[in-house]
C-alpha cells in the first residue's frame, strides 16, 4: 500500500489485510485510483484495471436540508447549549411506514449565500432546517485524474428526482407551521423567510437553500448483485481488502449516520476476530 505522507510517497506492508475507512468520498476514490472500479472509466484515465467493479463510486446518497426557514426574535437571545437541541421527525405523506422528513431547530440564522442575497436577515433571529431523509435522487463520484492529488468530482444529483422536491415542500410547510405555533409566539416577532409565497417561488426558495447535512454514504455498497463488498465487508475480487465506513451502506439511513457507522466498525471487527480465530484453530490442528 502506498500513500503520500508529508509530501512524500511512502509504502506500507500489511501482514494480514488492509482496511479502508476513508468514508464515502475517499474510500471509493482510493479504490478507483488503485484499479478497482469501472474498467472502461479506469482505462480512459490510464489506470491499470485490477478488478472490474462498476458500482464503485456509484449509488451516492446523502441527506439534504434547506438552510433555512428563519424567524426574528422579539428581543435577541444568545445561543445556549450547542445552539440547536430540538428536532422533529415526521412523514411527508401519511401512507409512509416511517418518517422521511426532519426539522432541526437552530438558535441563530444560517442562510445560504443565495438566500442571504435576497433577504435582509436580522442578526437576532433563529431558524429551522427542513431536512429530507429518504432521497430518490442518486448521484455518483467520478475521478478527474489518476494522481492522488487529483480531486474527486461529486455529482450528487440533488433534487434530480421530482419526488424529493415534493417532500421538501411539505417539510418547509411543516417548519412554517411549527414556527407559527402558539407555544412559540413569545420567540417570534415576524417570519423572515420564506413567508407565504407562490408555489413557484417556494420551489426557488428550496433550490436556493438546499445544502448537504454531510451524511454522504453508499458509494461502495454491501450486497450481492452489482455491489462492491460482501457481508463481511470484503471487496469482491480483491484478496485481503476490506472497507469499514459509511460507503458500504446500501441505502442512507433515516437518521444521522454516526451510529450506523459505529455498527459497521463493530461488524468489521467481529468478522476479523472470527476469521483470525478460525485460522488459529486450523494452525493448531
Amino acid at each position: 500500500m502506498e500513500c503520500i505522507l508529508d509530501g512524500r510517497s511512502r509504502r506500507f506492508l500489511a501482514s494480514q489485510e488492509v482496511i479502508l475507512s476513508l468514508a464515502a468520498i475517499h474510500s471509493p476514490k482510493v479504490l478507483m485510483q488503485s484499479g478497482v472500479g469501472d474498467a472502461e472509466t479506469l482505462t480512459s484515465l490510464d489506470i491499470p484495471v485490477l478488478q472490474h467493479l462498476p458500482r464503485v463510486g456509484a449509488n451516492f446518497q446523502d441527506h439534504i436540508m434547506v438552510s433555512s426557514c428563519i424567524w426574528e426574535y422579539p428581543d435577541p437571545l444568545p445561543p445556549r447549549g450547542n445552539g440547536g437541541e430540538a428536532t422533529i421527525f415526521a412523514k411527508s405523506t401519511p401512507e409512509l411506514d416511517s418518517p422521511d422528513i426532519q426539522l432541526l431547530q437552530i438558535q441563530f440564522p444560517v442562510p445560504t449565500p443565495e438566500l442571504a442575497a435576497r433577504h435582509t436577515i436580522p442578526a437576532g433571529s433563529w431558524g429551522i432546517f427542513p431536512a429530507f431523509l429518504r432521497p430518490h435522487s442518486v448521484g455518483r463520484l467520478r475521478l478527474t485524474g489518476a494522481r492522488p492529488e487529483d480531486p474527486i468530482l461529486i455529482d450528487s444529483q440533488i433534487l434530480s428526482d421530482p419526488a424529493d422536491l415534493t417532500a421538501l415542500r411539505r417539510c418547509v410547510e411543516l417548519a412554517r407551521e411549527v414556527g407559527a405555533a402558539q407555544a412559540l409566539r413569545g420567540l417570534v416577532k415576524r417570519e423572515v423567510m420564506p413567508t407565504a409565497i407562490t408555489p413557484s417561488a417556494m420551489d426557488d426558495f428550496i433550490r436556493d437553500g438546499v445544502t448537504t447535512i454531510w451524511h454522504q454514504s453508499c458509494t461502495a455498497k454491501m450486497g450481492q448483485d452489482m455491489s462492491v463488498v460482501d457481508s463481511r465487508l470484503k471487496v469482491y475480487g480483491i484478496e485481503r481488502l476490506r472497507i469499514a465506513d459509511a460507503s458500504v451502506m446500501p441505502r442512507v439511513p433515516l437518521a444521522n449516520t454516526m451510529a450506523p457507522s459505529v455498527i459497521i466498525g463493530e461488524l468489521a471487527s467481529r468478522a476479523i476476530a472470527r476469521e483470525l480465530s478460525l485460522i488459529q484453530s486450523v494452525l493448531q490442528v
